[in-house]
């Protein structure tokens, strides 16, 4: 007999539990920043994450309860996960930052709501997003996301700066 698929197994762990996405190399694949097919499927929970299996493993995001309130799809989930670290990503930072782009102002994701989500998320991904919303035009939702501290804030974006 096969064992079920990760699908089926997120949903008997984690129920209906709203805010809940794939992290690291997972989510980096769902948007299409890598080709690489994990071990086993990574995914953020924004709360208590439930013991996983040899396929299937939670990263707890407690600290990250907007995720639930903003009702977030497991692709903006992704999006979130990835802006907070591009070294998941194949590409470059840069070629990682303008994929993200696409997917910022296609209809994958709703920037409304990854602005709500963003209200608890830490500042290395506010201050990315906030950075992606204005430049997409969206000054009034980037308004809405906390500012990062400046020395975050630089850090998170100083690969925009490099040659």
């Amino acid at each position: 007999m096969s064992p079920p698929p990760d699908s089926a197994v997120v949903a008997e762990l984690v129920g209906d539990m709203k805010g809940v996405g794939p992290a690291g190399l997972s989510a980096a694949s769902a948007l299409r920043l890598s080709t690489q097919v994990p071990r086993f499927r990574q995914i953020a929970v924004p709360g208590r994450a439930p013991v996983g299996t040899s396929t299937v493993k939670f990263l707890t995001r407690s600290a990250r309860p907007a995720r639930i309130k903003a009702d977030l799809t497991d692709l903006e989930v992704a999006f979130l996960e990835v802006l907070g670290d591009l070294s998941v990503s194949e590409l470059s930072a840069q070629l990682s930052w303008n994929r993200l782009l696409e997917v910022l102002e296609s209809e994958s994701v709703r920037p409304d709501k990854l602005a709500v989500a963003a209200v608890t998320e830490p500042g290395v991904t506010r201050a990315r997003l906030r950075s992606m919303l204005r430049s997409c035009g969206r000054e009034r939702l980037s308004a809405l996301i906390p500012p990062a501290d400046t020395r975050t804030a630089t850090r998170a974006l100083d690969f925009k700066y490099e040659q």
